[in-house]
């Protein structure tokens, strides 16, 4: 299956989603980050989730770990939508956010953190398969990102869908592949 064809399938699969199996979805998900162990982790970088395209809302999951874990940093990023790149800030509960002309909330500054830094990146998206190869929104925001973090780096998708068996055919040498993903069911090691 292409991207293409993968993005046009899980669109609408999300897009079917009632506002009950959302809500049932992204709590399952909390749940199962919650009970994951991040002692080893400092740097966690999330998304501020797009409500209007149907994403995994971890915001649950995200206030518990600020809460929980007070040393470590929590990362947020704010889209150039001209060279589809990202810049990274350390979030917290007096970070100001505004709405980009995508219809996306971001960061509208504070304080800088390399993507090198990050130990854990949680990766919104459409669809992956079994070996990690994700299906996003087309512009490669996050393959250019996920090429700037260190190679230890856990990249962690987040989906309201198991991972695909089919894979995806179209994959290119830019395509940065995840290690897990995370989804109402379970969480899943991915395969390269």
């Amino acid at each position: 299956m292409t991207k293409a064809e993968c993005r046009t399938i899980y669109k609408q699969k999300r897009e079917a989603l009632s506002i009950g199996e959302l809500a049932e979805g992204s709590r399952a998900i909390c749940k199962l980050l919650t009970d994951m162990d991040w002692k080893a982790v400092t740097y966690l970088h999330t998304y501020i989730p797009m409500v209007h395209k149907k994403e995994p809302d971890v915001w649950t999951f995200v206030q518990y770990f600020k809460d929980i874990y007070l040393q470590k940093k929590v990362v947020v990023s704010r889209s150039n939508l001209q060279d589809c790149s990202m810049q990274h800030f350390l979030f917290s509960n007096d970070s100001q956010l505004e709405v980009n002309a995508w219809g996306i909330l971001e960061p509208t500054g504070g304080e800088t953190v390399s993507a090198k830094l990050l130990d854990v990146v949680l990766v919104p998206l459409l669809a992956c398969d079994v070996k990690g190869n994700r299906v996003g929104y087309g512009k490669g925001f996050y393959d250019r990102f996920l090429s700037e973090c260190h190679p230890d780096c856990r990249k962690i998708g987040v989906s309201f869908f198991e991972p695909m068996e089919e894979l995806i055919d179209d994959v290119s040498s830019l395509d940065i592949p995840l290690d897990e993903v995370i989804f109402p069911k379970g969480i899943q090691q991915l395969y390269k």
